[in-house]
């Protein structure tokens, strides 16, 4: 599939017109400036150049999310007819290609889900349980399944090294008995036609060296899952559809099928702990791309509480970081045109500098209230375009879930996810720093267990959110005489009880998704309009 710079052309000329603007308003601010004695002055000069650098840098990204849900609301039917017009692949009896699927578990085993995923219209593939599990009762579940299930095989290491990579590659390395491979995590569902619908991209794109399927959440044990699993079909309906043509395909871990051809011309998986933005790089520097395909809808389980996701964003953010020190000057280098790697350093770098900038504009903000600043008085103009970046993750939300009974979800589900990811600043910020420190990144399963908290409970967990923001909020009251610039961190610290709380509440609809493949051989992406509310591609 051919990708044009369109739309980073266009995310780069609003990106300069912000600029000018933000250029603008510090003159105006500086030049305002009366009653401070030389040295004073010299700081405050200082601290809003800064602010207005990191605002400019924040406001990039911001940007790229805001373009890239226009282009999709733009481009949307043209892109779909593309992916109509391509082919369907049936090969011939008796020269289908060998398929495996790699269910990689530790301590997280789910027959059901393994079942689902077993259920496929295809004969020539093998089941193989990739299983790194400590847990001895997690290890005789696998074997039993293993036995109660033909062609299905568990393959364990006797050193478990190098994360998920290293389970991956302890099986794949030296094989040959293969063409394609199905990466699984333990709570994947995919569709029974899910083989079927990714051979026709691998052969009707030459170059093509893994397929990236789409993803939605499963509707969730509680209210926490059920609000922020929204984000994970919305995601995948609009921005990835968008990066396959204007940006850089990333690979998300699961739901993703590798030939063995680029496998081995990689040299298998990265033994990092972001194993998967990492492989993306080395398929692109071996020549092959990634393409995403939007037809082909799995589900999977967003974490089932706030514990859990703040487990996964740590994670996250440890293999982000570590991936920008390994891979920052191999991008640079790296077979893709400009904006492809401009996207994957956005895309990729922002989970751990953008929390450390958030900081940095904060702490600036409270030393200029210090000196004697007031609040700063930016105008209109840049305070709306503010506003607006902070809503812009959300748009894709409303091109998916805008006609169905989902939408009524969506103002409990903006309120959630702000304080969500603002509660979550401090971890993340001492993750960073720890990181730089030169902490090595460790690869943590998210549990997936879903568990009441007790009122002690609920505070032991979000004890550094509450201590963070209201540190910073009174910080900023003697400082600013008011929170109002660290307000949405300030806010979003001090509701971490309320978010942890969501979890206790259950719900009684559980996974229908999967109770229905499991249930019916019947492929699930034809009838996902029931199951998610009329949240198909387009």
């Amino acid at each position: 599939m051919k990708k044009k710079p369109t739309v980073y052309i266009a995310i780069l000329s609003v990106w300069v017109c912000c600029i000018a603007l933000l250029g603008w308003s510090l003159y105006e601010l500086i030049d305002a400036l009366t009653g401070y004695d030389a040295v004073r002055t010299g700081f405050i000069i200082a601290l809003l150049a800064a602010n207005t650098v990191i605002l400019a840098a924040l406001w990039l990204g911001s940007i790229k999310d805001l373009m890239f849900s226009l282009a999709y609301a733009v481009k949307k039917r043209k892109l779909k007819k593309i992916y109509q017009a391509i082919p369907e692949y049936t090969p011939a009896e008796g020269a289908e290609p060998r398929f495996l699927l790699l269910y990689c578990t530790c301590n997280d085993f789910n027959e059901r889900a393994l079942t689902a995923c077993r259920k496929q219209n295809y004969r020539n593939f093998k089941t193989v349980i990739l299983d790194d599990s400590s847990d001895a009762e997690y290890k005789r579940r696998a074997d039993r399944y293993a036995l109660r299930h033909s062609n299905v095989e568990v393959v364990r290491r006797a050193e478990r090294t190098g994360y998920k990579a290293g389970n991956l590659n302890n099986y794949l390395r030296g094989r040959n008995d293969y063409d394609y491979f199905i990466v699984l995590d333990s709570d994947e569902v995919i569709p029974p036609d899910y083989i079927t619908g990714v051979l026709k991209y691998f052969a009707n794109f030459e170059k093509c060296g893994a397929v990236q399927a789409r993803h939605h959440a499963t509707s969730g044990e509680n209210a926490f899952q059920r609000l922020m699993g929204l984000s994970v079909g919305s995601n995948g309906t609009t921005v990835q559809i968008i990066k396959n043509f204007y940006g850089a395909n990333a690979l998300i871990g699961h739901g993703m099928t590798i030939s063995r051809e680029c496998y081995k011309k990689t040299g298998g998986f990265p033994l990092v702990v972001a194993e998967d933005i990492s492989f993306a790089v080395d398929i692109k520097n071996c020549g092959f791309n990634i393409i995403y395909a939007p037809d082909i809808l799995c589900y999977e389980e967003f974490p089932v509480s706030y514990v859990s996701l703040k487990k996964r964003q740590c994670k996250w953010t440890q293999g982000n970081l570590e991936y920008m020190k390994k891979y920052g000057k191999e991008i640079n280098g790296c077979k893709m045109s400009w904006y492809e790697k401009l996207d994957m350093k956005l895309s990729h770098y922002s989970l751990p500098v953008v929390p450390l900038l958030s900081l940095m504009l904060a702490v600036f903000t409270c030393a200029l209230g210090f000196l004697g600043y007031p609040v700063i008085g930016y105008s209109l103009a840049v305070y709306a375009i503010m506003i607006i970046f902070l809503c812009s993750p959300m748009i894709p939300d409303l091109f998916v879930y805008h006609n169905n009974r989902n939408v009524l979800l969506l103002i409990p589900y903006f309120i959630v996810n702000v304080a969500t990811y603002a509660s979550l600043a401090p971890m993340m910020i001492r993750t960073v720093i720890a990181g730089l420190f030169g902490k090595k990144a460790v690869f943590t399963v998210t549990p997936k267990t879903s568990e009441k908290f007790t009122v002690r409970e609920i505070l032991k967990y979000s004890w550094d959110s509450l201590a963070f923001g209201a540190a910073l909020g009174v910080i900023a009251w003697f400082a600013c005489g008011s929170i109002l610039p660290v307000l949405f961190i300030v806010a979003g610290c001090l509701s971490a009880p309320f978010v942890i709380a969501l979890s206790n509440i259950q719900l009684t609809e559980h996974e229908p998704e999967l109770e229905y493949v499991v249930t019916h051989n019947l492929p699930l992406r034809h009838n996902s309009v029931r199951l998610q509310h009329g949240c198909n591609f387009v």
